[in-house]
């Protein structure tokens, strides 16, 4: 019986990460509570999402980070 060529191996990827981000994420990721950051919005002072779907809204990680770094408001 002939034997089959193995084939290589699978090359293995990092984990995927989410590339948006919905308002309970970032509040629980920089430890304040949604509630905050809700009136930061209000207030004009929250980036506006970079997407919206539906009725969800959704923030890049980088949009977020130029927000706790004072770029983006």
């Amino acid at each position: 019986m002939m034997e089959r060529p193995s084939l290589p191996e699978a090359p293995t990827r990092p984990p995927v990460e989410r590339l948006a981000l919905r308002l309970d994420e970032i509040a629980e990721a920089i430890g304040i509570s949604r509630r905050t950051i809700e009136r930061e919005r209000s207030a004009g002072r929250f980036p506006k999402p970079d997407r919206v779907i539906g009725r969800v809204s959704l923030w890049s990680r980088s949009t977020i980070i130029k927000w706790l770094e004072g770029g983006v408001a």
